[in-house]
């Protein structure tokens, strides 16, 4: 038997994968497609024939795939549910505070360990000191995985034994982004209109190259330099509105942001930068 199964191998799985391999643990892995197995076949890891053979290789169980509702698919079905019973399912898929909680009341019928979890970087953050990786749920969930998730960076944080609490840091960590995004669609704007270059902008922040670099893609049209779409990061914002109707908060900011997002992906932006929200505030004027 091994120590953890990592499931789910695309670019985050595979990074968190690897990182687990590099710290020495005894890995299982498996993925839908089998030939993102491949890699790791040939560094001599094992990779699960099938998903029944990848949940009961280990007894901590990582999964890293698009969303809960595929995760929850898979977990729910009738072959996987009875192999449950005694085993800790990390949840590093994204999601809301209620999904967070659903499956974790799920998961305690089972009499299963749960952790859910937020994934704060990019996978090539992933085992270096700037990853941030946050936990919550069951202490006894964490006591028994937390030592196998400690090589995935400088900082897995456990945030507490509420379950909703790290998918709610996520969702508040992402504000941040969107935040910024507003901030210097506007400031583009305030530039433009009175001859200023985005350049002269960029250059006030010489200890921020995030704004330096959505500065840059509006100063060079360089709108097609993105690893994350316009598209991606409206279906990300979903989340932030689905959990303030679950909380019955006001919503007032991913509201008016949703809005220049849809109007931009309205307009055939979807697939650029994020910045291309610029494009709907000139269109304004």
């Amino acid at each position: 038997m091994s120590d953890i199964t990592v499931i789910g191998l695309g670019l985050m799985g595979s990074a968190l994968a690897r990182a687990i391999q590099h710290a020495g643990h005894d890995l299982t892995v498996w993925n839908r497609s089998p030939q993102k197995m491949q890699a790791f076949i040939e560094d001599g890891v094992d990779a699960a024939a099938d998903i029944v053979a990848a949940i009961t290789a280990s007894p901590v169980i990582l999964f890293n795939i698009d969303n809960y509702a595929v995760s929850n698919a898979i977990l729910q079905s009738a072959e996987i549910a009875p192999l449950l019973q005694d085993r800790t399912i990390v949840q590093l898929s994204t999601g809301t505070p209620n999904e967070a909680d659903e499956i974790a009341t799920w998961m305690a019928a089972q009499q299963a360990r749960y952790l859910d979890g937020a994934v704060l970087c990019g996978p090539d953050d992933i085992s270096t000191d700037t990853s941030l990786i946050l936990l919550s749920g069951e202490e006894e969930a964490y006591s028994r995985a937390g030592n196998l998730l400690e090589c995935l960076g400088g900082s897995v944080r456990y945030v507490g034994s509420n379950v909703r609490a790290a998918s709610a840091l996520d969702l508040a960590w992402l504000c941040n982004s969107y935040g910024r995004f507003l901030a210097v669609t506007h400031a583009a704007r305030i530039c433009e209109s009175e001859g200023v270059g985005m350049d002269e902008f960029a250059s006030l922040f010489p200890q921020d190259p995030t704004v330096q670099h959505y500065a840059t893609v509006i100063d060079t049209d360089g709108y097609k330099n993105c690893s994350a779409t316009l598209k991606v990061w409206r279906a990300a914002l979903q989340r932030i509105l689905e959990q303030g109707r679950d909380a019955g908060i006001s919503t007032p900011f991913p509201d008016h942001v949703d809005n220049l997002l849809q109007r931009a992906e309205a307009a055939g932006y979807g697939e650029e930068n994020v910045m291309a929200m610029v494009k709907v505030l000139r269109a304004d004027q």
